[in-house]
């Protein structure tokens, strides 16, 4: 019986330890957890590669003068627009007047004796076909009389010596005349001879070449725009830096008179560091900002990426770097060539994307969740990272606009537990 009595106690006393912690634990969840919560609203997600650069332009080209003389006249300065072909300057050179005017007078008697050959030509071959006519009837009369005699000599009304006379005329004619028909085909003689046609024309074309080559050089008295564009700078003397070029003074062949840059919107020259360029992309959206006109932001794009890295210019750098152009959508008129430019490569832009606080997820293994709150209670949420940044998650699957989920890493936050949102700090979480 005491033995039983013991037995009774100890079950009593597990129903009261069993009775007494569902009490505990059903006022433990009872009790709701202060949370900080935000609303899921699709905002842009964005990485930023911070970058510093110069702004230029795309095209900047020297024009030099391309045969000696002296200055003519100039007739743009510096800061001035100008179109393709449009004339900058001309260079005076007489004696290049000269040569082209003596070269081109050569080519006319060229062309002119052309003509006079190709009339001699037809001349002589007029005379040849003549000459094949006259041999021809001398052959035909030859051949009448030749065998009008030798049906008289058949017939001994004329003796021997006569038929044998009117067959050697006869003879003489076709040879007479085969000769006539073989110069004839052969052209006229006079014709291939210094004064023939092919040789007129070879002389023709060899002058016009010269004077095609005088001409250019002519032309080259002219100083042209290659492009449009505007007058970047008009070359100084060549022993006073301070005093531009001015008609008469000296000039060699091949000295840069100007420098112009290509019209269009400004580039920017950024060198991205070799570790970095893995994630720079041609279209990649960039944001172009500097102290040189503070508050303003222009947008750009990636246009070009260097193929090869190359030593960086600060000898504290070991890395390489990769130079990376940037081409401008605009450019305002505050813009100067060689500007320093702030430089933001957005390696990842996504809008209207699902970004939450970086604090606010969390990653077990392979898998994420975040804790959304519904009525009141929290439920854990799988969900999937599309890319992170220093201080917000994307959330490429997994949540809806208008979810509301808990902002930042909550002890004691478990799945299923009532929560109660805690009021808004005066500045509310960043990335929602």
């Amino acid at each position: 019986m005491k033995r039983l009595r013991n037995l009774a106690i100890l079950v009593v006393a597990l129903a009261i330890v069993v009775v007494i912690a569902v009490v505990a634990s059903r006022g433990n969840h009872s009790e709701a957890l202060g949370v900080r919560t935000i609303k899921v609203t699709p905002t842009t997600f964005q990485v930023k590669l911070p970058e510093s650069g110069v702004i230029m332009r795309p095209l900047v080209d020297t024009v030099p003068t391309l045969i000696a003389g002296n200055v003519q006249q100039i007739f743009v300065k510096a800061g001035d627009q100008v179109s393709a072909g449009q004339t900058l300057a001309t260079i005076e050179n007489p004696t290049l007047s000269y040569t082209a005017a003596g070269s081109q007078a050569d080519y006319n008697s060229a062309t002119a004796n052309v003509t006079a050959a190709q009339v001699q030509e037809r001349n002589a071959g007029v005379g040849y076909r003549a000459t094949v006519q006259t041999t021809l009837s001398q052959l035909n009369d030859a051949r009448r009389i030749y065998l009008a005699d030798r049906s008289l000599f058949e017939n001994k009304a004329i003796p021997r010596n006569q038929l044998d006379e009117d067959k050697a005329k006869l003879d003489q004619a076709q040879v007479a005349f085969d000769q006539a028909q073989q110069q004839e085909q052969l052209g006229a003689v006079s014709g291939f001879n210094g004064n023939s046609v092919a040789y007129a024309q070879a002389a023709a074309r060899k002058s016009q070449i010269q004077s095609a080559q005088d001409q250019q050089q002519l032309a080259f008295t002219r100083i042209t725009a290659p492009f449009d564009g505007t007058i970047q700078t008009v070359a100084t003397q060549t022993n006073d830096a301070t005093r531009s070029l001015q008609s008469g003074d000296p000039v060699v062949q091949g000295q840069a008179l100007f420098t112009i840059a290509r019209a269009g919107n400004f580039i920017v020259k950024a060198e991205v560091d070799e570790q970095d360029v893995i994630d720079v992309r041609l279209g990649q959206r960039v944001n172009v900002g500097g102290q040189d006109f503070p508050g303003r932001t222009i947008l750009g794009h990636v246009t070009r990426i260097a193929p090869v890295a190359a030593k960086s210019a600060d000898a504290n750098n070991t890395a390489k770097q990769v130079e990376t152009t940037i081409s401008l959508d605009s450019s305002p008129s505050f813009l100067r060539d060689g500007m320093s430019a702030d430089v933001d490569i957005l390696t990842t832009y996504v809008p209207r994307a699902i970004v939450l606080p970086n604090d606010a997820v969390t990653t077990e293994g392979s898998h994420s969740y975040v804790y959304v709150v519904t009525n009141g209670v929290a439920h854990k949420q799988f969900v999937r990272i599309g890319k992170a940044s220093d201080t917000q998650t994307w959330i490429s699957s997994g949540l809806r606009p208008g979810d509301v989920i808990v902002a930042i890493k909550t002890p004691g936050l478990t799945n299923g537990r009532r929560v109660r949102v805690l009021p808004s700090p005066s500045a509310s979480p960043a990335g929602a």
